[in-house]
């Protein structure tokens, strides 16, 4: 008996293709469903693959910006955006001495003296 193999995020119902995949679980706030499945609509291996390695390409595309764009993104003020650096800004009016020590040298520059 051959037995065929169907590829990643795949599966065949009643001779048509559909493609599944599951909602990771760091996203699922933004989905109301834990899985994502739809018909491919056809009846061909080839034709399935292919569109479920681009649909694959275009979620995880989609999921990595969902990903940066999120607020709790670790180490996020570390993010460059077009040649500038995001600077952290904390919720709260207020800041720390240390913060406002750390804000103030990197503003003052290198070539300026200790006491400007």
């Amino acid at each position: 008996m051959l037995t065929t193999k169907s590829n990643s995020y795949t599966f065949q119902k009643s001779g048509i293709w559909y493609f599944s995949r599951r909602i990771p679980a760091d996203l699922k706030r933004h989905y109301s469903t834990g899985r994502i499945a739809y018909s491919l609509r056809t009846k061909s291996i080839r034709d399935a693959r292919m569109r479920a390695m681009n649909d694959a390409a275009k979620l995880d595309r989609d999921w990595h910006i969902l990903r940066i764009s999120s607020n709790d993104l670790p180490g996020k003020h570390f993010l460059a955006l077009q040649g500038q650096v995001f600077d952290y800004e904390p919720s709260s009016d207020t800041h720390s001495l240390k913060a406002v020590v750390a804000i103030y040298l990197r503003l003052k520059g290198n070539s300026r003296p200790p006491t400007f």
